[in-house]
């Protein structure tokens, strides 16, 4: 029997994708022939909020934190102009206000943007109202370590906001592997995402930004992995001494109870947080599946109500 299946947890899923219907969303890069006949359907339910809200309450999921990476509604070898940004990041924060107490929003910015993409973000946050960023973790030749970049971390961590790191499809990767299909392009996604993460500890911009908070899918375990077995990477990890430690986070994208006692292994319970690459991945938050995987990773109630709600709302500064 579930040892959970009675208890009301708070449920937030931090990975949940919405896209003004003004700016669609775009199939990856060198998409899998699967995820490419799927997605017409995906891009309409990414566009439909109505339709995210009530699947929501079907599925017993208090809260979902809207997120359109630039990638998603950005052509490949574009960058995202910031007029265009502003008017998703307006368009996200009615959406989230029609749903205050279900919905929260990550503003779209293209971290690699400067001083510009950072005054966006500060714009987003405090006139706005949004709770985090997402970003793109990459770009082609540059990683979230680039200099480019480091404006908007800094107004992150200034801002007291969490940053999602989403990953990208690297050209040359996903044409390598495009004979895994699915399994290819997660493997390229998540290979570029792993990247990111590191980049982050070798170019030392974990230790420059201790208020940094930043979020990586699951996607990028491999990452979090490689940093975990140098004493360097020990800094992200819930050894490290609190004044130093850097705030790395994985969400359960995937939803795999191996992988999610890895990460709170490593990370601490306070590090994970549930998220499902809404509409896209192929496993969804639901209330159920979430007590379920929890329970299999052999968490307690504690650390499991943690990572079931619990860290995204310290993480979004919502009441308890």
């Amino acid at each position: 029997m579930d040892p959970y299946r009675d208890r009301r947890w708070y449920i937030a899923d931090v990975h949940t994708h919405y896209a003004c219907p003004d700016y669609p969303a775009l199939a990856p890069r060198n998409t899998a022939r699967s995820l490419a006949h799927r997605w017409s359907s995906l891009a309409r339910r990414i566009a439909d909020l109505d339709g995210l809200l009530a699947e929501s309450g079907r599925h017993g999921v208090d809260l979902r934190v809207l997120s359109a990476p630039p990638a998603l509604v950005t052509a490949y070898g574009e960058r995202s102009a910031p007029a265009d940004l502003r008017r998703i990041n307006d368009h996200l924060a009615e959406a989230v206000s029609t749903a205050p107490d279900r919905l929260r929003g990550l503003a779209t910015i293209d971290a690699f943007g400067g001083d510009t993409a950072a005054a966006e973000a500060v714009r987003s946050v405090r006139e706005l109202g949004l709770s985090g960023l997402v970003v793109d973790c990459a770009t082609e030749g540059e990683l979230l370590s680039s200099p480019a970049a480091r404006p908007t971390l800094t107004a992150a961590a200034e801002l007291g906001v969490p940053v999602l790191a989403h990953p990208v499809s690297p050209d040359s990767m996903t044409r390598a592997f495009a004979g895994l299909g699915r399994f290819g392009t997660s493997l390229a996604r998540g290979t570029i995402n792993a990247a990111a993460l590191l980049s982050l500890l070798h170019d030392g911009v974990l230790e420059d930004l201790p208020g940094l908070h930043v979020i990586f899918p699951m996607l990028g375990m491999a990452g979090l992995s490689l940093a975990a077995a140098t004493d360097e990477g020990e800094i992200m990890t819930v050894r490290a001494p609190a004044s130093r430690r850097a705030h790395v986070y994985l969400d359960t994208m995937g939803f795999a109870p191996a992988a999610i006692r890895f990460a709170t292994d490593l990370l601490g319970p306070d590090h994970v947080l549930v998220g499902s690459d809404w509409p896209i991945g192929l496993r969804d938050a639901t209330r159920e599946r979430v007590e379920t995987v929890l329970a299999q990773a052999g968490l307690d109630e504690n650390d499991a109500r943690l990572v079931a709600g619990g860290n995204a709302r310290r993480l979004l500064a919502l009441q308890p």
